[in-house]
């Protein structure tokens, strides 16, 4: 399985393996992260999802030092692919950008990043002075490419419109949330979803790449009872008689096709009709297997909308 290459253009190309970023937000201590990250660079993983956030509620850059850590004591620094984030809520600013690419690089001990996108958005700021600064940190090589995560549609395409009409880089992935089950209710504030005909539209039309996080579900797909999406910890933000009966088709397509319901899950996402990289978010060695086994598979289109919509019986293969 080939490394992902890093971007020689403003748009990132796409992973030549399976597509996925390894989300590190679990992992502030070694002894956690390493375990993870050596099964997921030996399964030929190469792209990790960090954020200046991560970790910060019990040890502020916490995550991002043990992934720096890891990448120098496994000697890939020069070869992981990385999508960094930083500018989160509330400091969504335009001269906060640059200083947490800055102190984020530091913790990770390293110069550059693939791809950067702003963490949240601030509507109380236009467009075009985010466009900017993101534009500006491209041009001087600070990063492949940039990108936004949880924006709103008409946000995303305002920002894609000003960098086409005062010449700069266009934003080259967006991140939100987007999975077989909807988030019926933000997991976060100010989270935001892509799931939805208007999102998967303009997604397929203008060839911007998707990175959706909880791409499996968070972890509704490994409940012992589907049951557990009504009445568990879950039930605030996934459940939803839709969602329900999405969790069990996907059980059904599981044992129809020997994945795990989870990686049924998390090919539905990659078969998408639009670009899709995959974050996603493992906490034990097994679990990393068991996604970069799923991410080979593509599902047929009678396989996903079946999943998704559940009429008729679930398609032969």
């Amino acid at each position: 399985m080939p490394p992902v290459p890093q971007p020689a253009s403003a748009a990132p190309r796409g992973p030549e393996g399976p597509p996925l970023l390894l989300g590190t937000s679990a992992f502030g201590q070694d002894e956690r992260g390493f375990p993870v990250y050596d099964a997921y660079w030996e399964g030929g993983g190469r792209a990790f999802d960090t954020a200046w956030l991560y970790g910060h509620a019990y040890g502020p850059g916490c995550c991002e030092r043990t992934f720096g850590s890891w990448a120098r004591s496994r000697g890939v620094e020069k070869d992981v692919w990385v999508l960094a984030k930083g500018a989160h809520t509330p400091e969504c600013l335009p001269d906060r950008v640059e200083s947490q690419l800055t102190e984020s690089f530091e913790r990770m001990g390293r110069d550059d990043a693939a791809l950067y996108m702003l963490h949240r958005d601030n509507p109380d700021v236009p467009v075009g002075e985010f466009v900017t600064v993101l534009a500006g940190l491209v041009d001087r090589g600070l990063v492949g490419a940039y990108g936004m995560s949880n924006w709103t549609l008409p946000r995303v395409a305002e920002a894609v419109d000003y960098a086409r009409a005062h010449g700069l880089p266009v934003p080259a992935g967006i991140s939100n949330q987007y999975s077989l089950i909807n988030m019926v209710h933000p997991i976060y504030p100010g989270t935001e979803t892509s799931n939805d005909p208007a999102w998967r539209d303009w997604l397929g039309k203008n060839g911007v790449r998707l990175y959706p996080w909880a791409s499996q579900g968070r972890g509704a797909h490994a409940l012992a009872d589907p049951d557990e999406l009504r009445t568990g910890p879950l039930a605030e933000s996934w459940y939803s008689e839709n969602n329900a009966a999405r969790v069990r088709r996907a059980r059904l397509l599981a044992e129809r096709t020997g994945m795990s319901a989870t990686g049924v899950a998390l090919a539905w996402t990659l078969s998408q009709p639009f670009p899709v990289v995959a974050l996603i978010g493992p906490r034990v060695p097994e679990e990393v297997r068991d996604s970069l086994a799923a991410a080979a598979h593509r599902l047929t289109d009678a396989e996903r909308d079946w999943l998704e919509n559940g009429e008729g019986e679930p398609p032969a293969r």
